[in-house]
């Protein structure tokens, strides 16, 4: 999110003053990228959560994995900063074709030199688990979620994205090279990475 709003809507690294804290509850004080090139000393805010700073006009903006408990109550002055989100998203995606990967699977390089065979093992694991967590959300017969039309929403997913959260490299490869670009830029990586150094060659 950091990279998006530096990049995309030109809200500088600079132009914001940074605070940790636990969304919904408070959090124990723990290390936060604070090497964020050029950005504003962050703090750590131990004895309230990021929910009571936002109702209590502590700070003005929350960059939040799950909506904070005071939105989800109605408070009066806390509202999603980007309303129609979901057409921003849907634009997005078509202009850039970046979507967040939701997970990355890491593995000890000396596992890897000691059983080469592993990684790929361990890939057709996860694929082979991923075909079958779609096959069952894809069922029209068995109502995994109690979601009316889920499986025709799930439908037009696939067919907007193609393969839903593809794995692979070249599959990725927007996202990964933003995802490079982002490290760099702030701070956390020491260059900009090629996605092809974060994985072990094809054998």
């Amino acid at each position: 999110m950091r990279g998006w709003l530096h990049n995309e809507m030109d809200v500088k690294l600079t132009d914001v003053h940074w605070y940790q804290a636990g969304a919904n509850s408070p959090a124990a004080r723990r290390r936060w990228s604070s090497t964020c090139q050029g950005a504003q000393a962050s703090r750590a805010v131990a004895d309230k959560s990021l929910s009571e700073l936002l109702a209590a006009n502590e700070i003005d903006c929350a960059i939040i994995a799950r909506p904070p408990t005071c939105f989800l109550e109605g408070h009066p002055d806390v509202v999603r900063l980007f309303p129609n989100y979901l057409e921003m998203e849907e634009e997005y995606y078509e202009r850039t074709k970046v979507w967040p990967i939701m997970h990355i699977i890491a593995m000890k390089r000396s596992i890897l030199e000691e059983h080469p065979w592993a990684a790929r093992n361990l890939y057709n694991a996860f694929l082979e688990s991923k075909r079958r967590s779609i096959e069952r959300i894809m069922d029209p017969a068995v109502s995994r979620y109690p979601v009316p039309w889920l499986t025709t929403y799930a439908r037009k997913m696939r067919d907007r994205f193609g393969d839903l959260y593809p794995y692979g490299i070249e599959e990725n490869r927007p996202t990964w090279e933003q995802m490079a670009l982002y490290t760099f830029q702030q701070g956390i990586a020491h260059r900009q990475f090629k996605p092809e150094e974060n994985f072990p060659k094809a054998s």
